[in-house]
């Protein structure tokens, strides 16, 4: 949600990005410095001012500020509450990006302040960081962090996530049989380690369709976007003698009103999801996070296709180095996205798919894809034969019309013993 009265209004539609310094006007409701100094005085005391680079004459370097007992913290981040009577308000955040990304991104040395607005990011005059106007932009948090402290301390976060959380658990399906079970939890002896693959697939439904009404242009305008909730995560084995073994398929419990199953591609069905009568591994929703927290801090590499996509609406941030998609391992630039079902009859032979999606089939089917791929480019190191093999794949695509021929007998690697010679490294 954004303002009319916001100073970064102009920002946001200033011409090629120019940003527009706020005017002496809008300065006036600058309220916190970017630097403050603390002191403890004599009498227990707590000294607290504003601190600008010119203080450094006086006090010394930033680096030898604690040996006159001061100590340096910067704004790094602030989060304001947007008030809106009608809507009851959002939250943006202003935060400071620092050099490592815009070096790593850009090439550049500098740092920046973004303006966070649900979707929107945009860089803004670190100014609007600090402004305030209580009618309609109240400050709620600011972030401000000790000066030198990432040289000082070690900050690497340890995983307050057990491995335990991998281990079997009871189903909350009341109808659930061992009989019925699709995964063999995890022994103690194949815990994941740092650089293990994982093959992943999920599965989503719909709880509420897209709201839109037609303009009298002929265009459409959406008022509300349809909202996908998470109802199936698989994770499979990667390597060892269980390769492509499940040991994760949670079926997430869910109390909100499903209003499309999409079982055409999802294979989720109507009660699948109902604790009383699904005959599925359910999970409440926090329980197959800590699982995928864990394998992600872990420092797991996991494979699968279209997963950019899946960790979006699941609402994970996963590392990219941690992300092997087949879908950008077979895509050629400035070309159409293959599908998982084409690919694998192209390269595996494999005909998937063929009535409904499987997740433990397509994390199984995307794992092989990965091992051809390394096959094929000879473990990435011959990216021009590799290249070859691409256009061949799209010249056969472009004359199927991207359409896997009918299956005279169905074979997939859910029906095909799971310790294929194609697994193997």
């Amino acid at each position: 949600m954004k303002s009319p009265r916001s100073a970064f209004q102009k920002e946001l539609g200033s011409p090629e990005g120019v940003l527009v310094c706020p005017s002496i006007e809008e300065l006036k409701n600058v309220w916190l410095p970017f630097s403050i100094r603390m002191k403890m005085t004599k009498n227990k005391g707590l000294d607290v001012c504003n601190w600008t680079d010119g203080d450094e004459m006086q006090w010394g370097p930033a680096r030898a500020e604690e040996e006159h007992g001061v100590y340096v913290y910067d704004l790094m981040a602030t989060v304001v509450h947007i008030l809106d009577s009608r809507t009851g308000g959002s939250l943006v955040a202003h935060i400071k990006v620092g050099e490592t990304y815009h070096q790593r991104k850009e090439g550049v040395t500098h740092q920046q302040w973004y303006l966070f607005n649900d979707f929107l990011i945009e860089p803004i005059d670190k100014h609007e960081a600090v402004q305030f106007d209580m009618n309609w932009k109240v400050p709620a948090i600011l972030y401000y962090v000790k000066r030198n402290l990432n040289s000082r301390y070690n900050l690497n976060i340890k995983n307050p996530i057990e491995a335990s959380v991998l281990l079997a658990e009871a189903s909350l399906a009341r109808k659930q049989r061992k009989t019925h079970t699709t995964f063999i939890p995890l022994m103690l002896n194949e815990m994941p380690q740092i650089g293990d693959l994982v093959g992943l697939d999920a599965e989503f439904v719909t709880l509420n369709e897209e709201e839109a009404e037609l303009r009298s242009d002929g265009t459409k305008s959406t008022i509300k976007p349809s909202q996908m909730s998470v109802a199936r995560i698989t994770c499979v084995r990667g390597q060892g003698p269980n390769e492509g073994i499940p040991f994760i398929d949670d079926y997430i419990s869910t109390q909100e009103q499903v209003v499309d199953y999409l079982t055409q591609y999802s294979g989720i069905k109507p009660g699948d999801l109902d604790a009383k009568i699904s005959s599925k591994h359910l999970t409440t929703l926090k329980s197959t996070y800590l699982k995928l927290r864990f394998l992600i801090d872990i420092g797991v590499k996991f494979v699968g296709h279209g997963l950019q996509k899946d960790f979006r609406v699941i609402n994970l941030m996963v590392p990219k180095d941690q992300v092997l998609d087949t879908v950008y391992l077979f895509h050629m630039p400035r070309k159409r996205m293959i599908s998982l079902r084409f690919l694998a009859w192209y390269f595996l032979d494999l005909k998937i798919q063929a009535e409904t999606h499987d997740s433990i089939e397509d994390a199984r089917t995307a794992l092989q894809l990965y091992r051809k791929y390394l096959e094929l480019s000879k473990n990435g190191t011959e990216p021009e034969s590799f290249h070859k093999v691409l256009k061949g794949l799209y010249e056969k695509g472009r004359k199927m019309d991207w359409k896997v021929p009918e299956p005279e007998g169905q074979t997939s690697p859910k029906n095909a013993p799971v310790f294929s010679s194609v697994l193997a490294l």
